[in-house]
């Protein structure tokens, strides 16, 4: 199922969030994008194979080959298995075939909004996965996800913390597979299995300013999404050269009054 609408402002967000579909969904993923004409392509499908003269497993298993041969003396930890070293390399920054996801809605919204000088429309991808385990009205978080896995999950990866951003950013993956013969990936959006669920949520370019200082307001900025310095002095840059919308007890009450 695929639904296509759009938002206005994190009140508007937040209430789209609350009243979606949950009886029938177990989790949720989210994704922001603030070019609304990207994708839900991986990095490494991005990349133009005519030019590499290579088919994308080549690829692949160059950039992991070198990958693992130079990182380790930076690493504080070894990676246990193939998952675990694709899940670093993406964190790097490395064309792989993982998609980055978030659990929390807010944390897709800010990097949807983040750049609005960009002059672009951005948007919110929601990826629902089905509940295997009930669809009763009332329950438990735990009633619903407790059955999070098998064949409907077999495509995410929770990753291990090891690093606070990934901790701040409720961070997630998908992982995709190397389609055959070359052939062209197609979105994930466009290839959806039986039980996948896609929501895309669009945001004007002009009103991109505007919800990154609401989301501000309620403490989601640079300096939470990046802990550590860099995200400090993201924070106070944005503080000190970022305009806004100042209200006012004036403003609410000529709106309760008219």
């Amino acid at each position: 199922m695929k639904i296509n609408t759009n938002i206005t402002s994190l009140s508007e967000f937040i209430s789209f969030i609350n009243n979606t579909e949950h009886r029938h969904i177990s989790q949720w993923l989210y994704r922001g994008h603030s070019n609304s004409n990207y994708e839900l392509i991986p990095s490494l499908f991005r990349i133009d194979t005519k030019e590499s003269w290579a088919h994308w497993d080549s690829i692949e298993e160059y950039i992991m080959t070198q990958f693992k041969r130079e990182s380790i003396p930076f690493l504080k930890t070894i990676p246990n298995s193939e998952i675990e070293w694709l899940t670093i390399a993406q964190h790097y920054g490395l064309p792989t075939r993982l998609l980055d996801w978030s659990t929390n809605p807010l944390i897709a919204l800010y990097f949807a909004v983040e750049n609005f000088e960009n002059n672009e429309d951005a948007n919110v991808w929601l990826y629902g996965l089905s509940s295997t385990n009930n669809c009763w009205e009332e329950s438990t978080w735990l009633a619903k996800k407790i059955n999070l896995g098998g064949n409907i999950c077999e495509n995410i990866i929770f990753p291990q913390h090891i690093d606070s951003r990934i901790t701040n950013q409720s961070g997630c993956f998908t992982i995709h597979q190397i389609p055959n013969n070359n052939e062209k990936f197609l979105p994930a959006n466009d290839s959806p299995r039986v039980f996948d669920t896609f929501i895309k949520l669009n945001i004007d370019r002009s009103l991109k300013k505007q919800i990154l200082n609401e989301l501000y307001y309620v403490g989601i900025h640079r300096g939470f999404i990046y802990p550590g310095l860099e995200g400090i002095t993201s924070r106070i840059k944005f503080e000190i050269g970022t305009t806004h919308r100042r209200t006012t007890y004036r403003d609410l009450i000529k709106n309760h009054t008219e």
